[in-house]
């Protein structure tokens, strides 16, 4: 064979190699070239599911921080009068304190602002007659005022009610003195109407 034609084999055969190369690395570049799209767009929704989550996650710490502080409201002023509850809480303290309750009465005071128009806050004045020693009367008095509903004591009247004579004049003679009070205070409820 004659040396042209073994060069133009050679630059056939190099043509068709090349040719070859570049039909089966274009292909491949094309998807390369897909894949780092795609890796770049998986990291681009990544960081921006990322971002829901942590915003998301401070939603949710948000919503239990104002969830607690409604539920400290809704005791400290309750939705509605929830007369049956305060009772319940009344008699709790009865029994801590040894006092007697003889009687509790209720009045809801309908409240207005300065404009006449019926005020959201409702007021219930509550009037307890209790019996019980100066140590007990005391410790039924701090126990109601500290309790979580908001409450105002308004009038504390007392009397004594019986005495019993054991000589002593120390601090252990007072805690025979039985008292009879009057205790007049006011509490709060809510009455907006959410339903609205």
């Amino acid at each position: 064979m004659k040396t042209g034609y073994k060069i133009a084999i050679i630059v056939i055969l190099f043509l068709a190699i090349i040719g070859l190369l570049v039909f089966s690395i274009l292909p491949l570049a094309k998807n390369n070239e897909i894949l780092v799209l795609n890796i770049a767009e998986s990291t681009k929704n990544k960081n921006d599911f990322e971002n829901n989550i942590k915003y998301l996650l401070e939603v949710r710490s948000r919503y239990y921080v104002l969830n607690a502080l409604l539920d400290k409201y809704n005791t400290q002023v309750p939705l509605n009068a929830n007369i049956p509850n305060l009772t319940d809480q009344i008699y709790e303290i009865e029994k801590y304190s040894g006092i007697k309750i003889e009687s509790v009465n209720y009045k809801d005071m309908n409240v207005q602002n300065e404009n006449k128009e019926k005020s959201l806050i409702g007021n219930i004045i509550v009037d307890l007659n209790i019996t019980g020693s100066y140590y007990q009367t005391l410790t039924f008095i701090n126990t109601l005022e500290i309790m979580p509903r908001f409450i105002k004591i308004e009038k504390i009247s007392t009397k004594i009610y019986q005495t019993q004579d054991t000589g002593s004049t120390s601090a252990g003679g007072l805690n025979q003195i039985m008292l009879t009070s009057l205790i007049s205070f006011r509490t709060f409820y809510d009455k907006t109407d959410y339903n609205k």
